[in-house]
């Protein structure tokens, strides 16, 4: 009996382990790109290319790595992902150029990292149940998102003291750590031969994934963003085909690349959806936090990091609060008392922004988003795997991947479109109140680009101790565009709790 408790605590630190790798490398080089953009003889354009090839290589093979585990087996499918994932991060470590940076961190971490963490999600399903499922769920989840938000901190103390490199070697270190005690974690036999895999549904989810996101990701520049609407208008067309595809395959009794059928199913829908929001909200605040705390109070990126830690403090303490008490309540109930939570941290937040904020004024807010994280996003995971079914563990882990990790990349990029969009509204408002009826709002269009030149190379720490109509001008404009920030992740927390309301109360099992 003390042999199999061991085994399942060892079986779950090693998948948490694989969780924490992965979400840390989403955010952790973000703080270390003006280090890279010198050490590798770069531009910060390349070097933003290569976090998005990143993005998208895991958000397009998602689903293709969560059926490969009905082929080779959950457990074999984990172990060759980690295996990829340690050799891409051996060579970003060792990168003496970006090419060597994009076929190590964008393409095989990547690769590594969308057979890994489907399978994560179908090896800790398929080895504890009930509460003990339950649990295990939230200390996965909880380290993902303990792991995101500490990124900068982790990655601002490595660049600051010592070097980006040491970030992939740490994960290195992990990986090796992660394959070292793999013989614990539970075999799980195939169920598929290879020549079921259905080749034409993995291109076109591939491809219609990938030209989404892209288009997505285009809404990050004044330049481009013009051509987002046509990118994802097609890529969300390559995802109809393939939905229909799909079906007609079921239809011919042959096995799908996703089995279509459990959107169907309300549980596995609207849990996907509400987990697809908090990771959208998570990315989204992760993101513009360090852009206010870096640009505006001069923070740098370790004291930027340790702003996040009440995010990172409440999400952790609260998963595992969440599945201890996922016996007596609902799981409806708490996964709807987190997003309301959580949305009473964006409504604090909203009203904390100025020229003249102090670190201390974000804590509470940042505590309560994080509290609202914990209790939601672990048991969302739970209501979607166990909606599923057994048989279909391998299609809902890679959905609801799929799910997560469009979230997050949509997150930085909505986030970033609609914090632009309040530092225009309130640059006008600001230019309005302080040269009352001196310009016109077709005026302002037309000098739209100089006026964010001119705020861009504003020398925002010497405004602060002015009185002048420059610094009430920039006072006006942080403060509406990060209301505007915080006003969209209130939105997509009133959304998620709407939503989770129309869950089955699904709670009491086991």
């Amino acid at each position: 009996m003390e042999e199999k408790v061991q085994i399942g605590w060892i079986t779950l630190i090693v998948v948490s382990l694989s969780a924490f790798v992965i979400a840390l490398d989403t955010t952790f080089m973000n703080v270390a790109i003006t280090t890279l953009v010198k050490d590798l003889n770069t531009t910060v354009g390349t070097i933003q290319f290569i976090i998005a090839v990143y993005a998208l290589t895991m958000a397009a093979l998602m689903l293709i790595g969560g059926k490969l585990q009905d082929v080779m087996g959950k457990k074999r499918t984990f172990l060759i992902g980690a295996a990829i994932y340690g050799i891409g991060t051996t060579i970003a470590a060792l990168s003496i150029n970006t090419f060597m940076l994009l076929i190590g961190w964008s393409i095989l971490e990547g690769i590594g990292a969308a057979l890994m963490t489907p399978a994560t999600a179908s090896i800790i399903s398929g080895t504890y149940h009930g509460k003990d499922r339950t649990f295990a769920l939230a200390i996965w989840t909880a380290m993902a998102g303990v792991a995101a938000a500490i990124g900068p901190l982790f990655g601002g103390f490595l660049t600051t003291f010592f070097s980006w490199r040491w970030g992939f070697g740490l994960e290195l270190l992990i990986i090796l750590t992660i394959l070292a005690y793999s013989g614990h974690i539970k075999y799980f036999k195939p169920i598929m031969e290879r020549s079921d895999i259905d080749v034409l549904g993995a291109i076109l989810s591939a491809v219609g994934i990938v030209v989404l996101v892209l288009g997505v990701l285009l809404l990050n520049s004044f330049k481009t963003w013009t051509y987002a609407p046509y990118c994802m208008g097609i890529g969300i067309l390559i995802l109809m085909v393939f939905y229909f595809y799909e079906k007609r395959r079921i239809a011919q009794n042959k096995i799908p690349l996703f089995d279509v059928h459990l959107l169907k199913n309300r549980d596995f829908t609207l849990g996907t959806s509400t987990r697809l929001l908090m990771n959208l909200a998570l990315a989204g605040t992760v993101f513009v936090m360090p852009v206010f705390l870096q640009t505006v109070s001069g923070a740098d990126a370790f004291t930027t990091g340790l702003i996040l830690m009440p995010l990172t403090v409440g999400l952790l303490v609260f998963s595992i609060i969440a599945s201890k008490i996922s016996g007596r309540l609902p799981h409806r109930t708490i996964i709807a008392i987190g997003f309301a939570v959580a949305l009473l941290g964006a409504i604090i937040l909203r009203s904390q922004f100025s020229l003249y904020t102090q670190l201390i004024d974000l804590v509470p807010g940042m505590f309560c988003l994080g509290v609202g994280l914990g209790l939601s996003i672990p048991l969302t995971a739970d209501v979607i795997l166990t909606s599923a079914g057994d048989k279909k563990q391998a299609d809902a882990s890679g959905f609801m991947s799929t799910g997560a990790n469009l979230g997050s990349s949509m997150g930085t990029a909505v986030i970033g479109v609609i914090l632009i969009l309040g530092a225009i509204s309130g640059l006008y408002t600001a230019i309005d109140t302080t040269y009352p009826d001196q310009i016109t709002k077709e005026q302002y269009k037309e000098n739209l680009g100089f006026y964010f030149e001119k705020l861009g190379t504003t020398n925002v720490q010497q405004l602060k101790n002015q009185t002048s109509a420059d610094s009430n001008m920039v006072n006006i404009t942080i403060t509406t565009a990060m209301r505007y920030a915080m006003d969209a992740v209130s939105i997509f927390m009133l959304l998620g709790l709407i939503i989770s309301l129309f869950l089955r109360p699904i709670g009491k099992e086991g």
